[in-house]
């Protein structure tokens, strides 16, 4: 609850009514809040809230935008994602036997890949 109480503004003058609140016995002087550059005020208000300005959470999420825009292993300059893959041994002899992709001839599989990926290739060259 808001009392007020007189405060005299100099020795012997009349009191001047500030806004205080009891709590415990005690009054504490209540205050509006303001800012503003010097020699100017603009209260705070619901409509015209205090500016705060909170560095770290702001470089935190321009860390995230950055990293959401270019994940890491992605390489900007080849347009494609790097992966590093751990291969055990037993995969690899199973790599090196391969026959059939799919139910289709592995030969053919990667033959028309290597192919495409070198028509990609020259297409990009030539001018």
């Amino acid at each position: 609850m808001t009392d007020s109480t007189n405060i005299a503004p100099y020795a012997g003058g009349d009191g001047v009514p500030i806004a205080t609140d009891l709590v415990n016995g005690i009054r504490f002087q209540r205050a509006k809040i303001t800012y503003g550059e010097d020699g100017s005020a603009t209260d705070v208000s619901e409509a015209n809230p205090l500016p705060t300005a909170d560095v770290e959470s702001n470089s935190l999420l321009r860390r995230i935008l950055q990293m959401l825009r270019a994940p890491l292993g992605y390489d900007k300059v080849q347009q494609r994602q790097r992966v590093t893959a751990v291969l055990e041994p037993s995969t690899l002899t199973t790599l090196n036997n391969i026959t059939a992709i799919g139910g289709y001839s592995a030969q053919m599989q990667i033959r028309d890949t290597n192919r495409a990926a070198w028509a990609l290739a020259v297409r990009s060259r030539i001018t």
